[in-house]
């Protein structure tokens, strides 16, 4: 139970006023604020589409309070999800199919150009999200727009 700072008699923790001097009492701020509340939508958005790291705050931003409700935010993120899921399939599908090409190199060449379009996908993506544009990927994009509403 805090007290007065004028005259020192115990107040209750939510008086706004002190009951025997009727001094104005400072306001009690929460001891723990949300780190997200600083986060602008962005910002936010810019976060998701960090290559390969991006996953992390794209899961955090989809399940905060916070942008429950954005769908801007939401929509980045769900994107930037099914691209990191685009990239894990790439990396571990791909070099298994392309293995039996015949010629020599050709399987490593073709694997660093499809792993090099999917990383300047995702600048490109940062990029426009930084710009404050929504750039909508055409398959991927069409199932982050889905998931982003259907999740309200």
């Amino acid at each position: 139970m805090p007290f007065c700072t004028n005259c020192g008699t115990r107040v209750d923790d939510n008086a706004s006023f002190c009951t025997h001097c009727g001094a104005a009492q400072p306001r009690t701020s929460s001891q723990f604020t949300d780190f997200l509340d600083t986060i602008s939508n962005r910002t936010a958005s810019v976060l998701c589409y960090i290559p390969v790291f991006g996953v992390i705050p794209a899961i955090v931003f989809l399940a905060s309070h916070k942008f429950r409700h954005n769908m801007w935010v939401r929509f980045d993120a769900f994107q930037a999800l099914y691209l990191f899921v685009a990239w894990l399939i790439l990396s571990s599908a791909v070099p298994t199919l392309i293995s039996g090409l015949p010629g020599w190199g050709v399987e490593h060449i073709l694997f660093g150009l499809i792993k090099l379009a999917v990383l300047l996908c995702w600048i490109y993506l940062l990029v426009k999200a930084a710009s404050n544009q929504q750039v909508r990927l055409p398959i991927l994009g069409d199932l982050a727009a889905r998931s982003a509403y259907e999740q309200l």
